[in-house]
């Protein structure tokens, strides 16, 4: 079986993208790692790497740009490097994991693989408990729509196993065209449009954190320092594949952002606490936050007001 992990990432996401190879290679995967160019300046890797490589756009089928293109067309709230995950439906791997960049392995995930026997995907967040905010404007009216308990179908579209399948790519478009046909109710971004393919084409999907399984969360903002981490996972005895950050760079000043620096040096590491602390005691982390939060929403706006 063909496997192999897809990331998306340019300059801007590099130190987490590097982080993120250094932590799945640490944990003993060997899979070939495939790094699509996000858009804007590309990043550097590592060339000591082992089967570590970039790939562009081009480097897929013909028809992989365009169907991104397609989405991009039709999804213009979305930044198409956001879009450019589902080239993973077109490339080199009868399998394939696809992660984001702030994320850190906690397991050599060529373990979660065997799960697709059964599933043509397989993820392990709890984006299910959240009642779908994330994805939809009107979750009510989406389960009044799709049927009781489609909202616990939701999933965190920023780590996840598939076993592609030519109908997912038709299973996306009429995803798409359900929530154009529906379009106050869903979020328009990459991850609800999953959602809706997974209810909507009835993907055998797996959750590993719903019982029986019942892994702990994934999301870094479930702990509070690496410590609590190491309890749940000793104590509880509860298996978590990875730890998502979920949203932006970290600045490595929090107690659970330590595991960001993991692929750093000692000095590095210390340079970049440093950098941090400076920019949040100063107010400037805080202003930038405040200022890609606007731009952002006046983005999105224009974009809903076309």
């Amino acid at each position: 079986m063909n496997r192999g992990i897809y990331l998306v990432a340019n300059r801007q996401s590099e130190a987490e993208c590097r982080n993120l190879i250094y932590s799945i290679r640490r944990c003993g995967c060997n899979l070939p790692i495939r790094v699509i160019l996000y858009g804007g300046a590309p990043l550097a890797l590592d060339p000591a790497w082992n089967d570590v490589r970039l790939l562009s756009p081009g480097d897929f089928p013909a028809e992989a740009p365009a169907f991104v293109g397609e989405l991009r067309r039709r999804i213009p709230q979305c930044p198409e490097g956001f879009l450019r995950r589902f080239l993973a439906w077109f490339g080199e791997f009868d399998q394939f994991l696809y992660s984001d960049n702030d994320v850190v392995a906690l397991m050599n995930w060529e373990e979660l693989f065997s799960y697709l026997d059964e599933y043509d995907l397989v993820h392990a967040d709890e984006e299910f408990t959240t009642q779908g905010r994330f994805n939809m404007r009107q979750p009510a009216r989406f389960e009044e729509l799709m049927g009781p308990g489609t909202l616990q179908l939701a999933i965190t579209a920023g780590h996840f196993l598939c076993r592609p399948r030519p109908s997912h790519r038709g299973d996306l478009l009429s995803a798409l065209a359900w929530m154009e046909a529906h379009r106050d109710v869903p979020i328009w971004h990459d991850q609800a449009l999953l959602h809706v393919a997974i209810v909507l084409a009835r993907w055998p999907a797996l959750n590993l954190c719903k019982p029986p399984h019942n892994w702990a969360s994934s999301w870094a903002g479930d702990y509070k320092n690496a410590l609590d981490l190491i309890r749940t996972i000793q104590s509880q005895r509860r298996p978590i594949s990875h730890i998502h950050y979920s949203g932006g760079i970290a600045s490595g000043t929090s107690p659970m952002d330590e595991l960001l620096l993991s692929g750093l040096s000692p000095a590095e590491r210390k340079q970049k606490l440093l950098r941090g602390l400076l920019s949040e005691s100063s107010g400037l982390r805080a202003t930038q936050h405040l200022l890609r939060r606007a731009v952002r929403k006046a983005r999105r706006m224009a974009q809903d007001s076309k």
